[in-house]
């Protein structure tokens, strides 16, 4: 009887135990949408980038702030990674929106069991002023989510070049 009971009790425990894994993976997917439409969604052509001044431009990019590692926020940051989806919106004079958003846990290098690599997939839609889809574009890229103090945060983020390209293009 005691020997049930322990199985039982170690069941129980192994079940809590995924299921707060799942969840957690769970979480860092949100976390990780969040940023995405956030970060890509562009509404607002009416902004000229070249005549803010250099603290309005470090607003705009403090916004996402939250969403990082110290680390990671500098070094894309130094970058001006920020600014590049609405300086391509700006300069194609199309709004951005963000559809078909998919993660999918990058099974590699797992061992911390608060940091989550995934590889990432989502479209772009550019709309112009008059509501016409112009354009739509694929990216994909990689980004790892840890938990550092109870707090998810991007610790690694790349999305490929291509809204780089079209920004210089």
């Amino acid at each position: 009887m005691q020997k049930w009971f322990v199985l039982l009790c170690s069941s129980i425990i192994l079940l809590l135990l995924i299921s707060a894994c799942g969840k957690k993976e769970d979480n860092a997917v949100e976390f990780g949408k969040e940023f995405i439409k956030g970060y890509y969604h562009v509404e607002d052509l009416s902004l000229d980038l070249n005549k803010m001044n250099t603290a309005q431009l470090l607003d705009k990019q403090n916004k996402f702030s939250t969403y990082f590692t110290e680390k990671e926020f500098e070094d894309l940051a130094n970058k001006r990674f920020f600014l590049i989806p609405e300086e391509v919106a700006i300069k194609k004079n199309n709004t951005i929106s963000v559809q078909n958003i998919k993660f999918e846990k990058n099974e590699q290098d797992q061992a911390k069991s608060e940091s989550f690599d995934f590889n990432h997939s989502f479209t772009l839609i550019f709309t112009d002023p008059e509501g016409n889809e112009v354009d739509k574009v694929e990216l994909k890229g990689q980004m790892t989510i840890i938990n550092s103090d109870n707090e998810l945060k991007i610790d690694s983020y790349y999305d490929g070049e291509h809204l780089k390209d079209m920004l210089y293009n």
